[in-house]
């Protein structure tokens, strides 16, 4: 039976938000939000800067609570899990930091092999198989020693990416995956987040701002302003809808839906001046 925890996993939707309301320092971040993330797919998550994507990832990952609505990932109402349910639910889902991320003081192994040490028991012997394999997976296996100070950005991205499946995750989520990469990493990550997919069966949400990116790897796209879903589709024809939404954040118009101005009170006032210039 359906309760307010557990619900029967959605064959085609692995996430599903319904009407979640996110308020923050008196700001509305979503509005009676609403969408679903389709299973073994990649779906990206874009909008203008501010617009809550990275916070979106946050409520996934039970990290933050709306103000009202409900967020089920693979059948599981987020918000309504104890602490070691959400943890269980959390060595599920592989996250993909912001600028990878990497331990400096540890070498590209020991940062792989990181979640493994502080989540498990397992024998030595295993967890050098495990991060060995991960590493393999994405073409990284012989820089095992490398410290991050070592690595280059692509290959930084790409050691955060073994980390983030180290546990066979059946979500990963990539925050801002492709910035700071030069054409051939980007290549390189597009490739892997696609073949990883493909291979391991998982499901990928990514945020992202570079539409050619997305474009190469995803499935489907959200595009996210003024709290709420204002367009979505393929990625490969959403620029083109029509819609001003979509005109301004894919074409770089200062003048659309969403203000070039944060709200303020009366310019003139604000300078001390009454009744206007």
């Amino acid at each position: 039976m359906t309760d307010s925890v557990r619900a029967k996993p959605d064959d085609s939707a692995i996430v599903r938000v319904r009407g979640l309301t996110t308020v923050l320092n008196g700001k509305t971040i979503f509005d009676a939000l609403d969408l679903d993330i389709p299973r073994g797919k990649v779906t990206a998550i874009m909008g203008p800067s501010g617009t809550g994507k990275t916070t979106l990832l946050k409520h996934i990952t039970g990290q933050m609570r709306g103000q009202s609505g409900e967020v089920w990932v693979d059948g599981r109402n987020v918000p309504a899990l104890r602490r070691e349910q959400l943890f269980e639910l959390r060595e599920r889902i592989g996250y993909l930091f912001q600028n990878s991320a990497l331990l400096t003081d540890f070498d590209v192994f020991e940062n792989v092999a990181f979640p493994l040490r502080q989540h498990t028991a397992l024998p030595e012997v295993l967890i050098r198989n495990i991060v060995l394999t991960k590493l393999q997976a994405v073409g990284l296996r012989g820089a095992a020693r490398l410290l991050p100070s070592e690595l280059s950005g692509g290959m930084a991205r790409r050691v955060a990416l073994a980390r983030a499946i180290v546990f066979d995750p059946m979500l990963i989520l990539y925050d801002e995956p492709f910035v700071g990469l030069d054409p051939i990493a980007l290549n390189q990550v597009l490739k892997l987040i696609r073949t990883l997919n493909e291979t391991l069966g998982i499901t990928s949400v990514l945020v992202a701002h570079e539409l050619a990116a997305v474009q190469q790897v995803a499935d489907h796209v959200y595009l996210i302003a003024n709290g709420k879903v204002v367009a979505q589709g393929d990625p490969k024809t959403i620029a083109s809808d029509g819609s001003p939404w979509t005109r301004q954040f894919f074409g770089g118009e200062a003048d659309g839906p969403v203000p070039f101005q944060y709200p303020a009170g009366d310019y003139a006032a604000s300078l001390g001046f009454k009744g206007g210039a």
